[in-house]
């Protein structure tokens, strides 16, 4: 069942079937949750808010009813962070059914700030505190499967703040990067700003920071290396330069004239002995090399992205290691040279 449970809890939809099935089965332990009086509890899921003018549609994990009543709404947030307006339309949803904000329920799998969360919603309720409710269930599978699913819940944290190299699925990464976020971003130098959007264009869990600087922008940026080839290769930070056009030229030949400060080894003499010892290959410039090839160095990149280095991890890195790594990286962005 273990094995079974980390196959089919991997990503928010899932975790929220799963406590909408220990609810059938079990309502009690929600009810005393949400703080429900006696009644018949009824759930649905992926609530469609009907738009109204001036305001966005959205999906809401689930709508809680008390005898057929709507009286409480839950997002689930494990991964990802709150996207677009959609909140705006559950509140219009939820104001025109009377259900205050104190029943609307961000719910993550502890007490990590949600980005982009709205700050009306409550964050009382976390995914373990719900499954413990049903710890005492009367119903033999409901306690069974809420106490299996604790236990990934478990493994899923362990991961999160363990060796890089051991995480076994992406939601591990996402939750690894957003606690990362939240710790380097509250000291991070003035001036930083953060893409929290935890995922990059090729489907790997990311983060991305900046700086406005006369050139255009400096940024830095951590993901995990080929998520879909195992989870055995480390993360990887980027040094970038992006231009105001955002092309490959543009970003190209402005990255040719900062080269020494783009370098990997740069920036890990900069940050010291205790950063050094979590990079592969410090003394690297961290540039991409064609074998036997002359000339300026290709950039690691994207297209509107930046280019730049490439500052690979060690595949024992932890998660105090990277808030290390990548604090000092948004440290050095700050030193990058006026004209």
């Amino acid at each position: 069942m273990a094995y079974g449970l980390t196959r089919m809890l991997r990503t928010e939809d899932d975790w929220s079937d799963l406590l909408c099935f220990l609810a059938e089965i079990d309502p009690e332990p929600l009810r005393s949750a949400l703080r429900l009086a006696q009644g018949t509890i009824t759930l649905r899921r992926e609530v469609r808010m009907k738009a109204r003018r001036g305001v966005p549609t959205g999906r809401v994990d689930c709508v809680v009813l008390l005898d057929g009543v709507e009286r409480a709404l839950m997002e689930m947030k494990l991964g990802a962070g709150a996207h677009g307006e959609q909140f705006a339309a559950y509140d219009a949803w939820a104001e025109a059914k009377g259900i205050p904000a104190a029943d609307r329920y961000l719910v993550g799998p502890n007490a990590d700030p949600i980005p982009d969360g709205p700050s009306t919603w409550s964050r009382r309720l976390t995914l373990g505190g719900l499954l413990d409710g049903w710890n005492s269930s009367s119903d033999d599978l409901a306690r069974l499967l809420a106490v299996r699913a604790h236990q990934q819940l478990e493994v899923l944290e362990a991961e999160a703040t363990g060796p890089a190299d051991q995480a076994s699925i992406v939601l591990s990464d996402v939750l690894r990067l957003r606690r990362l976020a939240r710790l380097t971003q509250a000291a991070a130098p003035k001036g930083t700003e953060f893409n929290l959007r935890q995922h990059s264009q090729m489907g790997a869990p990311n983060i991305c920071a900046w700086r406005e600087t006369e050139d255009g922008y400096v940024v830095a940026e951590i993901q995990r290396l080929q998520p879909r080839r195992g989870t055995d290769t480390p993360f990887e930070m980027r040094i970038m330069v992006q231009t105001p056009e955002a092309t490959s030229a543009a970003n190209g030949s402005l990255a040719d004239r900062r080269q020494k400060w783009l370098a990997r080894n740069n920036f890990v003499q900069h940050a010291g002995s205790s950063v050094q010892a979590l990079v592969v290959d410090p003394q690297d410039d961290g540039f991409k090399k064609k074998p036997r090839a002359k000339g300026h160095p290709r950039y690691y990149g994207y297209e509107g992205g930046g280019h730049g280095s490439s500052v690979v991890l060690q595949g024992a890195v932890d998660l105090k290691d990277m808030v290390t790594v990548f604090s000092a990286l948004l440290k050095y962005l700050a030193t990058y040279p006026n004209q």
